[in-house]
């Protein structure tokens, strides 16, 4: 199998981008090796050759999203500064990047009506881990109560991605409502709540 030229996509990349294209057209659990082939361009074989099922092109393409996007830092810096404003509108200046609707769609899709329930706890454990490595804190270490705290502060996080989404269909979304929304604050609380070791 030839190497792409540098201004080519690969075989994986361009079987990640049908996995995308496919997920918005059609619930996860109806798209087939052949729906990729199709889409991509690509033959069987070449399917095999990187992949051993859609689940596996999946992680992959959702791996890919975290690695190419700022989506993981901006998780991050969304918890570091619970007080402050400034920190806290710069989601409203990185809504009106194109590549960041991109990232949050791609998102949205895995935790929507066409993921699945496997999708949506990778998404979740991706942003919870995110976060423990943030604080210093390992995931055994944590009570069943702040394993809880973690997962609704997830949940949190992903239901403002939802409602932006939403925002983001309609030309008079104003991204500073995010400046006065109480969700950035209670979620950094919550987070970093999981640093005091329950008694």
């Amino acid at each position: 199998m030839g190497r792409p030229k540098a201004d080519e996509q690969s075989a994986p990349e361009k079987m990640q981008r049908a996995f995308w294209m496919l997920l918005e057209a059609k619930p996860y659990a109806q798209i087939t090796i052949s729906d990729i082939t199709r889409a991509s361009g690509l033959n069987r074989s070449a399917f095999y050759y990187h992949y051993t099922s859609i689940p596996e092109l999946a992680d992959d393409a959702i791996a890919a999203l975290y690695a190419q996007s700022n989506v993981a830092s901006f998780i991050v810096h969304l918890i570091q500064q619970p007080n402050d404003t400034e920190a806290i509108s710069d989601y409203g200046k990185r809504i009106d990047d194109p590549v960041y609707r991109s990232c949050i769609r791609k998102i949205m899709l895995i935790a929507g009506s066409h993921g699945s329930a496997a999708l949506v706890r990778q998404l979740k454990d991706f942003v919870i881990d995110i976060w423990l490595s943030s604080i210093n804190v390992k995931r055994e270490s944590l009570s069943p109560e702040q394993r809880i705290t973690a997962e609704f502060a997830a949940s949190g996080i992903l239901g403002m991605f939802n409602v932006t989404q939403g925002m983001l269909e309609h030309t008079e979304f104003n991204p500073d409502w995010i400046t006065q929304s109480p969700v950035p604050r209670t979620v950094s609380q919550l987070v970093h709540s999981l640093q005091i070791q329950p008694k």
